[in-house]
């Protein structure tokens, strides 16, 4: 590491268990993030302020007035910019230490088995269960470790996925729920700070692992419910008869009419 590098991760690098060798470790980290809203902003900042060495943002949205009151890497100048590449541009500038890439490419359950090899990780930040599926099922096949995080409302949720070791997603929710059974954020409405506490989660575990530090949600779906401040650990198990992560892998796509292109969806 050189001098800036020392100066800036100086607070972490004199926690306990957590020294050169963890800093080292995240600085030669590549990870993707799929999806630039309301997830993929604090998990991407949180990304970045850590260290990660190479980030690559995954979306094709545009900015719109309605995402800046959760999307904080965005202005209300930027309206109708590519969000994968005004915020690869401001996480460059609060951190010229690592580098960032944006991918203004649509993740589908055909591409995505190729777009997202050679990862060290990937966090989910998706915005539809077309995409979710998807990539959860590319992390299975790949064995990339996956953060899942989801919000909607007043509710948040989060998992870590190490493959081979815990449940997938899949595991969890083998199928998505019928079309129309969720609302979408646009239909129930989202409070901004539930997406940052969710975010924030999901880039912590995500650190911690590539620092090769013990995480906290394997084998556990971790719901946040802001309206009672509760945090509640649900613990999960992995299926062999799993279609992604089990003993013999079977594709199956989810069809997009499941999922109408959201900032944030729960399941």
């Amino acid at each position: 590491m050189n001098l800036n590098e020392i100066k800036r991760y100086s607070r972490q690098l004199i926690l306990p268990d957590f020294g050169t060798k963890q800093q080292l470790r995240l600085k030669q980290a590549k990870v993707a993030v799929t999806g630039a809203g309301g997830l993929g902003c604090p998990v991407s900042t949180y990304l970045a302020l850590a260290g990660v060495g190479e980030i690559h943002l995954f979306d094709f949205d545009r900015v719109e007035l309605s995402n800046l009151n959760r999307q904080f890497l965005y202005t209300p100048e930027q309206q109708g910019r590519l969000k994968a590449e005004a915020a690869a541009e401001r996480l460059m500038e609060i951190n010229p230490e690592i580098k960032v890439e944006a991918v203004c490419e649509k993740i589908t359950y055909d591409n995505a088995f190729e777009l997202l090899k050679g990862y060290s990780a990937i966090v989910d930040g998706t915005d539809n269960f077309a995409v979710r599926y998807a990539v959860n099922d590319a992390a299975a096949v790949l064995r990339i470790p996956l953060f899942h995080g989801a919000a909607l409302m007043y509710e948040g949720r989060a998992m870590s996925i190490i493959p081979g070791e815990t449940a997938c997603f899949r595991c969890v929710f083998p199928e998505p729920p019928p079309a129309g059974m969720v609302p979408t954020c646009r239909e129930a409405g989202i409070l901004g700070s539930v997406v940052g506490i969710v975010g924030a989660i999901q880039a912590t575990e995500a650190i911690r692992y590539l620092a090769g530090l013990e995480i906290g949600l394997k084998n556990s779906l971790l719901i946040i419910n802001v309206e009672t401040m509760s945090f509640d650990k649900v613990r999960v198990h992995r299926r062999q008869e799993c279609t992604a992560c089990g003993e013999k892998f079977v594709p199956k796509p989810v069809d997009e009419v499941c999922a109408v292109a959201t900032d944030e969806q729960e399941v």
